[in-house]
């Protein structure tokens, strides 16, 4: 059974590489959904994610011949591993005064954002995953869309996730650090009650001396 698959790419910056790339994918007749490239931490690399459906077969050839171009570092499938991927979805529709309120409800729900706002249309901007992306352009087919673009997928691993003894370590040493705290308050305030209070009794008993 075939599924989407996400593959991060680490190269050099080379002239050719992208179209080596797409070219090697194309003669070996990969389905390519998305692909995106942009700069990386470094500045002599860049990061290609590409979205392809396969299986592990096939992520596994893609693997093995993208190994074989020089300028490859790094081949991470992040299919099957936490990772955060988003996508950019900018919509332009017919926006009428009638039909306004339904869209800015659909808009606000999903968290996107205007980006213009004409007399009789509006830009939406939307960022998120792939589901998020499909569910609002599916809401928002009833009404009239005059233009569409979709960017290409990003991707990147999940620390937070992968390191999950060291996630609950910390977040149970916080809790303890929390409690402690709490702990010391409420002995410290139970103090300061009963020092004011041994202090309106001294007080009380002087008066009643004096009196």
């Amino acid at each position: 059974m075939d599924y989407e698959c996400t593959i991060s790419v680490l190269m050099e910056n080379h002239p050719n590489i992208l179209t080596r790339i797409t070219s090697l994918l194309a003669r070996r007749g990969f389905a390519v959904d998305s692909l995106a490239i942009g700069t990386t931490e470094l500045e002599t690399l860049s990061r290609l994610t590409l979205v392809v459906f396969g299986n592990d077969l096939i992520v596994g050839q893609i693997t093995k011949q993208l190994y074989k171009l020089m300028p490859v570092m790094k081949v991470q499938d992040l299919t099957i591993v936490p990772s955060i991927n988003r996508e950019i979805l900018l919509l332009k529709l017919i926006c009428p005064v009638t039909q306004r309120a339904k869209i800015l409800e659909i808009i606000t729900f999903f968290r996107a954002k205007v980006v213009d706002f004409g007399e009789n249309s509006l830009i939406i901007e939307v960022t998120g995953n792939s589901e998020k992306i499909v569910a609002i352009e599916q809401l928002l087919q009833k009404f009239q869309i005059l233009e569409c673009t979709r960017s290409g997928r990003i991707a990147i691993g999940r620390d937070s996730i992968v390191n999950t003894k060291l996630f609950r370590d910390d977040l149970s040493l916080s809790r303890q650090r929390l409690i402690s705290k709490y702990r010391d308050v409420n002995l410290r305030r139970s103090y300061l009650q009963k020092f004011e209070i041994e202090q309106q009794s001294d007080l009380d008993n002087e008066d009643e001396l004096q009196s």
